[in-house]
Formats: C-alpha cells, structure tokens, sequence
C-alpha cells in the first residue's frame, strides 16, 4: 500500500489557483470578523449617563412651567369635522352616482381650478379651516380630502409615505422630524392616490396605512413645532404632548419633544426625550444627532463622540445618506467622489431611480457615456410617475444630440418597453388610480 497522506489545505488536491482562492477567502473572513468586532465596540454601552428616563416628569411640562400641564389643557381639534358650506358644496357633486365616481368628479374639480389650495408649509390647519383658508401643508390637506371623501362616501384613509430624510449641516438649533402624508382611497376599480403634489409622489417609497389616531398624532406634532416656530411654548407643549397622548410609542414625537425641550434651552430634559426616543428605536439618528449636538455644547465629549459615531455608523448604511453626499459632491464638482457614494448608494438599494439618474449624471461628467447612457435607460424604467419620466427622455435627446452612443436604439427600447408617457400638469394635481 502506499503512503497514507492527510489531506490538510496543502494537500487536498486542489489545483494551486484554487488554493490561493480558498486562502482569500479565508482571509476576507477574518477581516470580516474583526470588523464585526469593531462595530460591535462602536455600538456598545455609552459613557456613563445620567439617572434613567423618568417619562412621567417629561410629559408633565414641569421643567419648563414650573409644575405639571393638566391633561384637560390638552387640545381637542376637531380635526375632520365639515362645517355646514363644505356639506352644502359636497352635496352638488355628483349627486346620485357612487361613492368613487363623485370622489373622481371631485378630483376634476380640483383640476378645473374650481376650488384650490394654497400650499404653506407651516400651516397644519383642520379640514374645516383648510377648506375656508385654502391654505396648508400635506397634512391639512390630506386631512381635508379624507373628511371629504369619507363625505362622499368613499373608503379614504391616511397613508404614511416613507420620504427620504434630507441631512443638512447648517441647522441652527436641532432637527425635527416631520412625515410626508397623504390619501389613498380603494375600491374595485382600483387604489386612488391623493397627494398634494402627485408630480412629486413615487410610488417606489415604502409606504403603509395610518389609522385615524396615527394620523392625528402626527397632526398634533405638526401644530405643536409649528406653536414653537411662533414663539408659543405653552401651546406648543400642549400640542405635542397631545400627540404622545396619543402614541406615547413613537419614537418621533419623543425626538420632537426633545427638540422642544432643547430650544427652551432645558438640556436635562431634551437629553431625556432623545434617550427615549431610542429606547422606543435604537436606530433613530435624529435622536442620535440631537444628543450628540447637546452634549458637544456641555462639553460632554466623550458621550458627543460617542453619539457622533454611532449616527454616522447609521447613516453610512443609508442609502439615502449617500445620496445626498453623492449629490453635494456633483454640485461642488468633485465627480469621482460623487460617483464612488453613488456606487455604495446602488450596491445597498439599486431600485431608486433617482440613484441612477444622477449616476447617469456623473458618469457624463467623467467622461464615460457607455455607462451615463446604461444608468439613464435604468432610471426611466424605474421612475414610477410620467414626470420623472419626461427628465430622462430630455436628457437623453440631449444626449442623442451631442452624439453619445446608440441613443435612438436605446430610445426605441424605452418606448417599447413602456410607451405611456403622460404630459400631466407640473403643478401635480391630485387624483389618480
């Protein structure tokens, strides 16, 4: 017999190119390895910190006030209440036809300029005082199309619209966060989107149905920052304790309370209200921010640096993030950078158009127009509304004109694969199945 030899990785049989590959491999898994050990010592206990979270304290306003808010000073707006005019004014339309089809004649109405609303972003008003107004934000807005549409007759409800955050450098106190809201009403025909700006709606954001307390807690915060803009405080705190009342679960109010806390200049109380905020969501990098901006004003180092890591560990993982770095770096030229943060940004989440688009952007900037043309055909297939679409055609015959590439044949593809392209009106009126 001949000599028995132990097949150890030298020895296993394996061509020599194999080998080498299996040793990377081996390698690649113990970096891994010790990266994981290092987020892990990134995202481990904080410094020492002060007392726990003492949430009754926080609600009650006694920071600030001197002494606990009553609970019957909490607000109670009628927030989908129609006054006599907007029952008389539902009743001429359409009268007699379905629920959806006096939904839909109303919808045109909007479109005709037969009634219209102003948009102001600090106005989070009732349905009853949007429709006399004819002012407001989202929020007022969609809180006046569901009081209607319900009205009518149709199934209407509040949908939550996950928007990508927007990070700035330059805020002067600390962030706040607001949602992006609107209507969808269902019946068999079909889902009706109503949103304020239906040019700007993408159906590619996650989205999910808010109940009608949801929904009012966040109308409640809305009024609540809107009452510390304006200098109000003590409305203010009733307002966004109102919300809590009402979801003492979302991590957001807590944040926003916190913010409220930080402009009255309350530390101990806004160091609280974020802490609790990411007990509720320990992924919440506002929360995280907002700590880290308060601790660097005490001079409390060690925790700033602390909440300064963890949020930028967050957000290098987000997408989103990335984006916004990616376009700040287009806008001051720098290409490369640019195209490397939109790399990451694809590599994490490759469904959002705009990615591509301003990939496709970069790419011409650099002077690679195979690749520009490849991420402009991948954007207008993404794009989920007729707007978006109609940028993309643009930039292509832009493109088409200066020679880059095969763009007819590219064009031909695009209009084969998806020949609807709509003109709507830029304004983005709402309506749509």
């Amino acid at each position: 017999m001949g000599r028995m030899t132990m097949k150890t990785p030298e020895y296993s049989g394996l061509p020599v190119a194999k080998r080498s590959l299996a040793r990377r491999w081996l390698g690649k898994s113990l970096a891994l390895g010790l990266c994981l050990v290092l987020i892990g010592g990134c995202a481990g206990t904080p410094p020492q910190q002060s007392s726990p979270v003492d949430v009754g304290w926080l609600l009650s306003g006694s920071a600030i006030f001197g002494g606990p808010v009553s609970l019957d000073e909490l607000p109670e707006d009628d927030i989908l209440g129609l006054e006599p005019e907007m029952r008389a004014y539902l009743a001429q339309v359409a009268p007699g036809a379905s629920p959806q089809q006096r939904l839909a004649a109303l919808l045109r109405g909007f479109e005709s300029r037969k009634f219209r609303v102003e948009y102001r972003a600090d106005q989070t008003l009732t349905a009853a005082e949007t429709y006399r107004q004819e002012v407001g934000n989202c929020m007022a807005f969609t809180v006046m199309m569901v009081a209607m549409a319900r009205e009518l007759g149709a199934d209407a409800y509040f949908n939550q619209v996950e928007v990508p955050p927007v990070w700035g450098h330059d805020e002067e106190h600390t962030f706040v966060v607001y949602r992006h809201i609107n209507m969808v009403s269902e019946s068999p025909q079909g889902r009706r989107v109503v949103d304020f700006n239906l040019a700007a709606y993408d159906p590619i954001y996650d989205q999910r149905r808010l109940s009608d307390k949801a929904a009012f807690a966040q109308y409640y915060s809305n009024r609540g920052l809107e009452w510390m803009q304006q200098g109000e405080m003590r409305e203010a705190f009733r307002y966004l304790r109102k919300a809590l009342e009402l979801r003492p679960g979302d991590s957001d109010l807590w944040a926003n309370l916190g913010a409220f806390y930080s402009r009255n200049e309350k530390y101990g109380a806004a160091e609280k209200s974020y802490l609790q905020a990411l007990q509720l969501d320990s992924g919440h990098t506002i929360a995280m921010s907002n700590l880290e901006r308060l601790y660097r004003k005490q001079k409390q180092f060690e925790l700033a640096n602390y909440y300064a890591d963890k949020a930028r560990y967050h957000r290098q993982r987000n997408p989103y993030y990335l984006y916004y770095q990616a376009r700040n770096a287009y806008e001051h030229g720098d290409f490369k950078s640019a195209k490397r943060q939109l790399k990451r940004a694809i590599w994490q989440y490759e469904n959002d158009h705009r990615f591509h688009f301003l990939m496709g952007l970069t790419s011409y900037r650099l002077g690679d127009y195979k690749d520009s043309r490849d991420h402009f055909f991948e954007a207008f297939h993404l794009a989920g509304n007729s707007t978006a679409r109609q940028v993309y055609m643009r930039k292509l015959e832009l493109m088409d004109k200066s020679g880059l590439g095969d763009q007819k044949e590219g064009r031909s593809r695009l209009r084969h694969r998806d020949p609807g392209i709509i003109n709507v009106d830029p304004l983005g009126l709402p309506g749509r199945f």
